[in-house]
C-alpha cells in the first residue's frame, strides 16, 4: 500500500488519512475514559487507566497529536507535489496515469444484467497539478492553523472553564476541538484527491458536518446554536441542487469520474444530452458550489460562522470549506454550459459587490474579514465564468494565505485584548502588539492588490480575464467595471480595519490597558503566513504579474476546452492587460487614500463610530426576508401542527393527542375490567376451563350433525 516508488501519487492518500488517527485515538481515549469514570477512585486498573488517560483534565495530547499528524500530511504533501511536477515535465500523460491515479470498486447497485454487469460506484484519486497544489496549500496552512491554535485555545485545556460570553463554568473541550479540527482536515482533503462526484459528495457532506460542530462549539451561547444551524442548514439547500446534478451526471453518461465526464465534453456537448438537461446538470452542481463557497444568494451563513472559535474561522475561509465550491467549478469546468458559464459570473459579481459594501459598515472585526471572505470568493466566481480559469484559480491559492494571516492576526488582536471584538473599542494596539500589526498590515496590503505581493498577481489577473470577456462581448463590460470599483472599495474596508485597530490612540482604556501580544506559538504562523503572502506568487521578474511561478504552474492545467471557447476573450486580456492593472492600482490607492484621510490622518468622529444603520447594516435585508418567507412560515405551521397535536390540560377540544389518549384510556379500562377475572382461586380457574371445554364439544357436535 504505501509503495511510493511504483506510486507516488499513494503519498497524497496517506497525507489525507494521517489526520484521522489523532480521531481514532482522541476517540478511544474518550470511550475508555468514560467507562473508567465511575471506578476513578475505587483502585485497581481500572482507576490507574482512568488517571492515566488525564483524569478529570481535557485530552490534552489531542492538540500535539493534531499538529503532529498535520505536519506530517504536509511533508507527504510536499514530496508529493515536487515529485508529480518532476514527473510531469519528464513523463507523458500515458506515463502518468498508472503512478497518479488509481480506484477501486466501493458499492455495488442491484444485480447483473442480461446487457451488462451492475452499476458499480468506484473510490478513488488521481493527481493533477490543481490537486497537487491544493493539498499542499491545505496541509501547509492548516498546520499553521493547528499550532496557532495550541495557544489561543490552551484555556480549553483546564478542567474548568468560564465561559467569556455567558460566564457559566464548565469543562474544558481541548481534546474535542483538534478532535473536530482533524476530522475536518480529513474532509477537505479527501474531497480533493477524489476522482469522482460521489466521493466528492461524501466529503462534501463530512465537511459540513465538521462545521456544525466547530461553529456551533461554543454550544452554551445561543447565537452559537444558531450560527451552526444556519450554516448547516443552508448549505443543505446548495446540496439539493447538488444532487440533482450529480444525478443528472450519472443518469445520461453512466459514470461519476472527473476524467470521463470532462472526456464527453472534450468537443462541446455530446449528442447524448438535450442542451436544456445539459444546462440543469451544470445548475445543479454550481448551486452546490454556492453554498459551499457562500454566494449570493446562500451567502447569509459566512458571516454567522464567526461565532466559533477563531482558528476555525481560518481554517473555513482560507483552506476548507469555503474552497471547495471554486475548488469543484474549477474540477467541473467543462461540463459547464456556455449559459450556466455566465450565470457563474454575474452570481460572482452580485456577491463581490454586495459583500464589500456590507464590511464598509462592519464594527466586529471578524465579520469584517467574512464578508472580505465572500468578495473574494465572488472574484473567483466572476474569474471562472468569463472564461478565466487560472486567474480563478490562482486567486483561490494566493487568497488562502493572506486570508489565513489576516484571521490569525485577528485571532491575535481577540486572545490580547480579553476577547473583544468591537473595531470601535481598539485603536494604538501597533504599539501592545508589534508583530501582530506588522503581520496584519502584510495581509491588508496583499487582499487590496498591492505591487509584488501575491494578491496583486492573482486580483491582476482575474480583472484582466474581465476586462478581455468585456471587450469581446460588449453588452457584458459591467463585468470588469463593478469588479474595478469592488477593488477600490476592498482596500477601503481593509485600510479601516487596520487604521481601526491599530493606530491612533486608544479609545477604550479598558481595552488597551490589558492589550498585549501574543505568545511566540501564536505570532510564528503570522510570520511563515506574512512570508507567503508576499512571495508565494513571486516569478522572474518580480515585477511582472504575468511572470508568477505559481501562475503558470497552475496555467498548465488549465482545460483545452476553456481556451478554445474564449479565444477572443483571452486575446483581449492579453493585449489589455496593463490596462486593466493600472486601474486596479489607482482604485486601490483610492481606496486607501479615503481611509487614511478618515481613519488615520485624524482621530475617528462619534459619527464614524457609532452603530451603523440601514440596508448595509441589515446586510441587504436577506434575513429578513429569508425569515418572511420561510422561517416565520415554518415556525406558524409547527405551531398550528402542535396546537392540533397537544391540548392543554383538562381540555376535551378534538386533538391527536386527546384522540390517543382517549384509545389509551379505553385499553387500560379494557386491560382493568379483564383483570377482574383473575381471581386467585384454583377452583374457579378449573371451573372456567371445564366450562369452555363443554361449550367446545357442544359446537363440535352441532357442527357435525
Amino acid at each position: 500500500m504505501l509503495d511510493f516508488t511504483a506510486h507516488p501519487g499513494r503519498a497524497f492518500v496517506a497525507a489525507t488519512l494521517l489526520p484521522l488517527v489523532p480521531v481514532a485515538l482522541l476517540l478511544l481515549a474518550g470511550t475508555v475514559r468514560n467507562l473508567t469514570r465511575a471506578h476513578r477512585t475505587a483502585g485497581g486498573w481500572k482507576s490507574a487507566v482512568y488517571w492515566l488517560l488525564g483524569g478529570d483534565q481535557p485530552l490534552k495530547f489531542g492538540g500535539y497529536l493534531g499538529v503532529a499528524a498535520l505536519l506530517g500530511s504536509a511533508t507527504l504533501a510536499g514530496w508529493g507535489t515536487v515529485t508529480f511536477f518532476a514527473d510531469a515535465e519528464t513523463l507523458s500523460v500515458a506515463q502518468l496515469e498508472p503512478r497518479w491515479a488509481e480506484s477501486t470498486e466501493w458499492v455495488r447497485i442491484g444485480a447483473a444484467r442480461a446487457d451488462g454487469p451492475a452499476v458499480a460506484l468506484d473510490i478513488g484519486y488521481r493527481i493533477d497539478r490543481l490537486t497537487a497544489l491544493m493539498v499542499s496549500m491545505v496541509t501547509g496552512i492548516g498546520s499553521l492553523i493547528f499550532i496557532f491554535a495550541l495557544g489561543y485555545m490552551r484555556g480549553e485545556a483546564a478542567e474548568v472553564v468560564e465561559d467569556h460570553d455567558t460566564h457559566r463554568l464548565r469543562r474544558g473541550r481541548f481534546g474535542r476541538f483538534y478532535l473536530y479540527l482533524c476530522l475536518f482536515a480529513f474532509s477537505m482533503l479527501n474531497l480533493l484527491i477524489a476522482d469522482n462526484l460521489f466521493q466528492v459528495f461524501v466529503s462534501w457532506e463530512l465537511v459540513g458536518v465538521c462545521s456544525f460542530f466547530l461553529i456551533g462549539f461554543y454550544y452554551e451561547k445561543r447565537s452559537a446554536c444558531l450560527a451552526a444551524n444556519k450554516a448547516f442548514l443552508v448549505n443543505r439547500v446548495g446540496d439539493a441542487g447538488f444532487l440533482i446534478g450529480i444525478a443528472i451526471a450519472f443518469t445520461t453518461f453512466g459514470t461519476l469520474n472527473f476524467q470521463e465526464l470532462n472526456a464527453q465534453f472534450a468537443d462541446g456537448k455530446p449528442d447524448v444530452v438535450a442542451h436544456g438537461l445539459w444546462v440543469a446538470m451544470g445548475l445543479g452542481l454550481f448551486l452546490g458550489c454556492v453554498g459551499k463557497s457562500a454566494q449570493v444568494p446562500l451567502q447569509t451563513w459566512l458571516p454567522d460562522a464567526m461565532e466559533g472559535p477563531t482558528p476555525v474561522s481560518a481554517l473555513i475561509h482560507a483552506a476548507t470549506m469555503v474552497a471547495a465550491g471554486v475548488y469543484l467549478v474549477g474540477r467541473c469546468y467543462p461540463m459547464f454550459a456556455p449559459e450556466v458559464l455566465l450565470i457563474i459570473a454575474y452570481c460572482g459579481l452580485v456577491t463581490l459587490f454586495m459583500s464589500a459594501m456590507t464590511a464598509l459598515v462592519m464594527t466586529d472585526i471578524k465579520r469584517v474579514l467574512a464578508y472580505s471572505t465572500c468578495s473574494q470568493l465572488g472574484y473567483m466566481m466572476l474569474a471562472l465564468g468569463v472564461g478565466g480559469w487560472t486567474a480563478g484559480l490562482f486567486h483561490l491559492l494566493t487568497h488562502a494565505f493572506f486570508k489565513a494571516l489576516l484571521f490569525l492576526c485577528a485571532g491575535s488582536v481577540i486572545h490580547g485584548c480579553h476577547h473583544e471584538q468591537d473595531l470601535r473599542k481598539m485603536g494604538g494596539l501597533r504599539k501592545k502588539m508589534p508583530i501582530t500589526a506588522f503581520a496584519m498590515l502584510v495581509g491588508v496590503l496583499a487582499i487590496a492588490g498591492t505591487p509584488f505581493f501575491s494578491g496583486w498577481y492573482s486580483k491582476d489577473m482575474i480583472l484582466s480575464s474581465a476586462l478581455g470577456f468585456g471587450l469581446a462581448h460588449q453588452s457584458h463590460l459591467l463585468l470588469f467595471v463593478v469588479p474595478l470599483l469592488t477593488a477600490g472599495l476592498t482596500a477601503f474596508y481593509m485600510f479601516r480595519l487596520w487604521f481601526l485597530a491599530f493606530a491612533g490612540t486608544p479609545r477604550d482604556h479598558h481595552v488597551s490597558d490589558h492589550a498585549h501580544e501574543s505568545p511566540a506559538v501564536m505570532t510564528l504562523p503570522l510570520v511563515v503566513l506574512a512570508a507567503c503572502s508576499i512571495g508565494v506568487a513571486w516569478g522572474w521578474p518580480v515585477w511582472d504579474a504575468e511572470a508568477s511561478h505559481l501562475g503558470h504552474l497552475i496555467h498548465a492545467g488549465e482545460p483545452k476546452v476553456n481556451v478554445e471557447a474564449f479565444v477572443e476573450a483571452h486575446e483581449m486580456a492579453e493585449q489589455y492587460h496593463l490596462w486593466a492593472g493600472g486601474l486596479a492600482l489607482l482604485a486601490a490607492v483610492g481606496g486607501f487614500a479615503v481611509a487614511w484621510a478618515n481613519y488615520a490622518r485624524r482621530a475617528p468622529t462619534e459619527a464614524q463610530l457609532k452603530e451603523p444603520a440601514g440596508v448595509l447594516a441589515e446586510r441587504w435585508y436577506f434575513d429578513r426576508a429569508y425569515d418572511a418567507l420561510f422561517v416565520n412560515g415554518t415556525i406558524r405551521t409547527a405551531r398550528a401542527s402542535a396546537a392540533f397535536d397537544k391540548a392543554p390540560p383538562d381540555s376535551n377540544r378534538p386533538t391527536l393527542d386527546n384522540a390517543f389518549n382517549a384509545l389509551a384510556g379505553g385499553s387500560v379500562a379494557a386491560g382493568t375490567t379483564l383483570g377482574r377475572a383473575q381471581t386467585g382461586f384454583v377452583r374457579r380457574y378449573v371451573f372456567v376451563m371445564a366450562l369452555t371445554l363443554l361449550t367446545a364439544l357442544g359446537i363440535l357436535v352441532a357442527t357435525v350433525r
